[in-house]
């Protein structure tokens, strides 16, 4: 097993980020457990991405032990924007991609300011639960209520805000269970 987390260490882009050993990469914040960096295609005039420095491959990866790794994760997201000098904590997008929509398969928070200047051409991909997109906060819930991730197949060829969810790609999730796929659990905004 220890060859095949050196192998993915050495292969995926955001290891060698976090490890050092990507000299193209400006490292903006840093510490034991994250490393923050911007995002070489930036949807909005502050795109930052967050991740873990030890490789965890994506958000279906998480379980509950995981909810004080997102919420640091999201308080460097937001200590960066501050930094970058973002005073309007109001207008910001703090969110993970859900397989199979990543570009690397290493788990990473989104950290977008202005939210209300995301790109047109690329707004499709930061619409909050969606199947696509899902924010830290319904991430958090999910992962509090340790409820499996589910959502209907109908959902899925939508791309319209649904509630907080997380986008089953096996029928199996990280912990053995079956993915119940014809119930989708949602949270309406009014909590019902």
């Amino acid at each position: 097993m220890g060859n095949m987390v050196r192998n993915k260490s050495e292969t995926c882009i955001f290891c060698l980020i976090a490890n050092d050993q990507d000299k193209e990469t400006e490292v903006i914040k840093k510490n034991k457990e994250l490393v923050c960096f911007r995002d070489i295609d930036p949807a909005a005039p502050h795109h930052y991405l967050v991740v873990p420095i030890q490789h965890i491959h994506s958000c279906l990866s998480l379980h509950s032990g995981h909810i004080g790794l997102v919420k640091r994760m999201a308080e460097m997201g937001k200590t960066v924007l501050q930094d970058q000098g973002v005073t309007d904590m109001k207008d910001i997008r703090l969110g993970f991609h859900q397989p199979p929509f990543t570009s690397v398969d290493h788990l990473h928070l989104h950290v977008l300011a202005p939210s209300s200047q995301i790109s047109k051409r690329m707004q499709y991909k930061f619409i909050p639960r969606t199947s696509r997109f899902v924010t830290e906060e319904c991430l958090q819930k999910r992962l509090k209520d340790n409820a499996p991730p589910v959502i209907s197949e109908e959902s899925l060829n939508q791309n319209e805000p649904h509630g907080c969810f997380v986008f089953p790609m096996l029928e199996h999730y990280s912990n053995g269970s079956i993915i119940n796929c014809q119930e989708p659990y949602l949270e309406t905004e009014t909590g019902q």
